[in-house]
């Protein structure tokens, strides 16, 4: 085309301010995230302090204004072994049968050191023998949180380790099946749990007849019971199986 571009030495130095911009922006916006960021560092020891404090204050406020909604009870814990939980709920479920203007039934549990390590649980599906073993687990783990917990009264031991053997799966892949799993898990909890340990068995088992459930229920706390006579207690053991009569 027959044609000429005008130009001048203005016109130049604008393009190029214009051409560079993007280039200048990004060097700009990097220095002030250095500059940022190395201030931030020179704080860090009391940004972490600072955050510490307040994550306290967020999980004690959020205890008590839980307990006070829900009418929690202060635990008391004590170094003799004796868990004691009288009207017990479960939080989770009584606050979703509260939305539907129902009420959570409370219950009692109880284990006396050196007398009483052992609780079977027997009933039909759905008669609540897994509540009321995760409702334990539950209130115990609260009470060491730091949290009140939902019932009248608590009393405690510190427990170090909570172990549960509960619902059912597979790794057929590996050629582990559900019982094989199951009993796995059954072995790995008598290995380490200790005289202060919770222990959760809930229909160890499954697949098999029901009076086989409650013998493989039942079994590894006899062993665990019988292998710790020499020591002051042994872990503490709330089993749940299908109702039967087997001994």
């Amino acid at each position: 085309m027959n044609a000429e571009r005008f130009t001048s030495p203005e016109l130049k130095e604008y393009e190029r301010k214009i051409l560079a911009a993007d280039e200048r922006i990004l060097e700009i916006e990097r220095q002030l995230f250095v500059e940022i960021r190395s201030g931030i560092a020179a704080q860090a020891a009391r940004l972490r302090r600072t955050a510490g404090a307040v994550a306290q204050l967020d999980v004690l406020t959020s205890f008590a204004k839980l307990a006070a909604d829900r009418g929690y009870t202060r635990p008391e814990f004590n170094a003799t072994g004796e868990l004691l939980i009288v009207g017990g709920r479960h939080p989770v479920i009584e606050e979703l049968l509260r939305q539907r203007g129902e009420r959570f039934v409370p219950n009692d549990l109880c284990f006396d050191p050196g007398r009483q390590q052992l609780l079977l649980i027997t009933g039909p599906n759905m008669g609540g023998k897994s509540t009321y073993l995760r409702q334990a687990a539950l209130i115990v783990l609260m009470a060491q949180m730091g949290s009140f917990v939902p019932a009248r009264q608590a009393k405690l031991p510190v427990t170090d380790r909570i172990f549960t053997r509960i619902g059912a799966s597979d790794n057929l892949a590996r050629g582990r099946s559900t019982f094989l799993v199951e009993m796995s898990e059954v072995a790995a909890i008598l290995h380490h749990a200790t005289p202060s340990s919770l222990v959760l068995l809930d229909e160890v088992g499954r697949g098999t007849p029901s009076s086989s459930i409650c013998r493989s229920t039942l079994a590894p706390a006899r062993f665990s019971l019988r292998t710790t006579t020499s020591s002051p207690s042994s872990p503490i053991f709330l089993a749940a199986c299908k109702t039967c009569t087997s001994p």
